[in-house]
């Protein structure tokens, strides 16, 4: 069960220098007016960099399950006069959203998590931009002794590909920099 501790913590461990957050924005090349869907907000810490990305004319969707993260996230934006994110209460299935709206949706350690993987990017497509829509993921690549090893938190990066590939998706970048996660970007096959 999330509280705010666990999302104070979840905030301060993605903003650690050792899980290079600045690196992982600057390569999703996030631009002025794009809308971004930030997928298991939990805490908030991406949301809120990205609503500086984005700006003003920019939107940032902070998605997540868990109505404590969610209102987490309203409150910090409050405190600190964020006025450019939407907060959505979403199942682990499905997600509403305007269609056809969003250019870039991102999760971090979240893939792993995701019931019926195939079928939830499949849904999802609908809402990303025809011409320049993609999915960012992170996720836990290694099999480590300790939590992610033992408790299955982590995605082999041919699952990753084969997933995508039967959802509809191809890689369209990759990136080597994060040492135990994989960083991949996709995009709708044409």
């Amino acid at each position: 069960m999330l509280n705010e501790f666990r999302l104070k913590m979840l905030n301060r461990e993605a903003s650690s220098p050792k899980n290079n957050p600045s690196q992982i924005i600057e390569y999703l090349k996030i631009g002025e007016g794009m809308v971004i869907g930030d997928i298991g907000s939990g805490g908030g810490y991406y949301t809120r960099e990205f609503s500086r990305e984005v700006g003003g004319e920019g939107l940032v969707y902070a998605i997540d399950t868990h109505q404590k993260s969610i209102d987490f996230i309203r409150k910090s934006l409050l405190k600190e006069g964020i006025h450019n994110v939407e907060t959505v209460l979403t199942s682990p299935y499905d997600i509403e959203l305007p269609e056809k709206s969003v250019d870039m949706f991102f999760l971090r350690n979240v893939f792993h998590h995701l019931p019926n993987q195939v079928e939830y990017f499949k849904n999802i497509k609908k809402f990303l931009k025809d011409s320049c829509g993609k999915i960012a993921i992170i996720d836990y690549n290694h099999r480590k002794f300790g939590f992610t090893g033992l408790f299955g938190h982590y995605t082999p990066e041919i699952v990753l590909l084969d997933v995508m590939n039967q959802a509809g998706f191809s890689m369209f970048e990759k990136h080597d920099f994060l040492p135990d996660q994989l960083f991949m970007i996709f995009e709708t096959k044409p």
